[in-house]
C-alpha cells in the first residue's frame, strides 16, 4: 500500500541547576483561568492520524463549550482539506509550516495563538515516502521535542508503533527500519528532559499497531493481503489492528486527563486476526470476500519493496503484542475489525 501500516500517514538546552525545576507559567495546567483555553499543536493535522485527533477532540467536546484551542499544523493551508479542518468549529486555527524547520513552527503557532503559551502537542511524523530516512525522522521528532521543552510545553503526546508489549517497546527497535526511529524518539522523549528547565513536561507515548484504514478498495490492498496470506496464511500467527479513529480518541484522552495518562507508553490494538479470521470479518461486515490476488504479486511486494518484506517477515516471527483488554477498560468504545468495516471503511460505504 502507498501508506506504512502503522505511525505514520501513505514519526538542547543545558541544565540550569542541579535541580528539577518547572517553567512559570501563568496558564498554567494546575491553575488554568476559567476562561482559558489550553493550546494543542497537532502535526499531520491533514493525515490520518492528527485528522482522528482533532476530530476525537471535536466530538467529545460537541454538546458544549471546548476546553482547547486546536493548532492545526499544515503545509498548504489554502489546501481544501485544510479548508475542511477549520469549518469543524471555531476553536481550530490553521498553522502553516512543517517538520523540517520546528522552531518557526512554534513561532508561527504562537503567532497564531496571540501569543499565549502552547499547552500540549500531538507529534507525528512521516516514517515512510520519497526521501524519508531513518535519519530524517529521528531529526523532526527529537527537535519536536526539544522545542517543546524550551517552549514550556505541559502535555506532549508521541505517536509511536507498537513493538512487541508495552515493556519490552523501550528495548526492541526491531529490524524494521521505521520502527527503529520510533524507538529512538521514544527514548529522547523519556530521557532528554533529565536536569533540564522543562523536565517537568508531561508526556504519554501511544504506539498503534497496523492500521485498519490502510485496507482501502483498492489494487494496492489486494496486494498486501497477498503477501499477509504468504506470510501467516500457513502458520496461523494473527495479526493486531487498530483504527486510526481510535487513536485519535486515545490522544484525545492523554489531553483530557493528563495526570493519568503522564508518563505512559502504551500499545494501541482494537483486534487480532489470523488471515483467515480476516477473511471472515470481511464477509460477515460488506457482504464480500477479503480482497486478495495471486500470492506471485504478493511475493512481488515484498521483494521489491525491501522494508515492508522485513516488516511482514517480523509479523511472521514476532509481531505485536499490544495488550488490547487493557485498551477495551480504558475505551469501551475500541474498534474490532468488523465494525471498523461497517462504520468507517469504504467497503462497506461501496456496498
Amino acid at each position: 500500500p502507498s501508506q506504512p501500516l502503522h505511525n505514520h500517514s501513505s514519526n538542547i538546552l543545558p541544565p540550569v541547576c542541579n535541580c528539577t525545576l518547572k517553567p512559570f507559567s501563568p496558564w498554567s495546567s494546575e491553575h488554568p483561568p476559567a476562561n482559558m483555553s489550553k493550546a494543542l499543536l497537532i502535526t499531520g493535522a491533514t493525515g490520518k492520524q492528527g485528522g482522528a485527533v482533532i476530530d476525537a477532540l471535536v466530538d467529545r467536546n460537541a454538546s458544549g463549550s471546548s476546553p482547547f484551542t486546536i493548532l492545526a499544523v499544515t503545509r498548504h493551508p489554502d489546501s481544501a482539506s485544510a479548508k475542511r479542518l477549520v469549518s469543524r468549529g471555531p476553536n481550530i486555527k490553521l498553522v502553516k509550516g512543517d517538520l523540517d524547520d520546528v522552531p518557526a513552527l512554534f513561532e508561527e503557532a504562537l503567532r497564531a495563538n496571540d501569543n499565549k503559551p502552547i499547552w500540549g502537542v500531538y507529534s507525528v511524523q512521516v516514517s515512510m515516502g520519497p526521501g524519508v530516512t531513518v535519519e530524517s525522522e529521528v531529526k523532526q521528532g527529537t527537535a519536536l521535542i526539544d522545542s517543546a521543552l524550551e517552549a514550556g510545553v505541559e502535555h506532549f503526546v508521541y505517536s509511536s508503533v507498537e513493538r512487541g508489549g508495552d515493556e519490552k517497546s523501550w528495548d526492541n527497535p526491531t529490524p524494521i527500519p521505521h520502527f527503529q526511529s520510533k524507538q529512538k524518539i521514544e527514548t529522547h522523549l523519556r530521557d532528554a528532559q533529565e536536569g533540564k528547565p522543562g523536565a517537568a513536561m508531561g508526556w504519554t507515548i501511544l504506539r498503534p499497531v497496523a492500521f485498519m484504514d490502510n485496507l482501502a478498495p483498492g489494487f494496492p490492498t489486494k496486494v498486501f493481503m497477498a503477501a499477509l496470506r504468504n506470510w501467516l496464511g500457513d502458520n496461523g500467527k494473527p495479526l493486531q489492528w487498530i483504527a486510526t479513529a481510535d487513536i485519535g480518541v486515545f490522544a484525545a484522552m492523554a489531553f483530557e486527563d493528563p495526570e493519568k495518562w503522564n508518563r505512559k507508553a502504551v500499545g494501541l490494538a482494537g483486534d487480532e486476526l489470523t488471515v483467515e479470521q480476516l477473511g471472515r470479518a470481511f464477509t460477515k461486515a460488506t457482504g464480500q470476500p477479503a480482497p486478495i490476488t495471486y500470492w506471485f504479486l504478493g511475493s512481488a511486494l515484498t521483494y521489491a519493496v525491501k522494508e515492508m518484506g522485513t516488516m511482514i517477515a517480523w509479523f511472521a516471527s514476532d509481531g505485536y503484542a499490544a495488550d488490547i483488554e487493557a485498551r477495551r477498560r480504558d475505551y469501551p468504545g475500541l474498534m474490532t475489525m468488523e465494525q471498523w468495516l461497517q462504520k468507517k471503511s469504504g467497503w462497506a460505504q461501496s456496498k
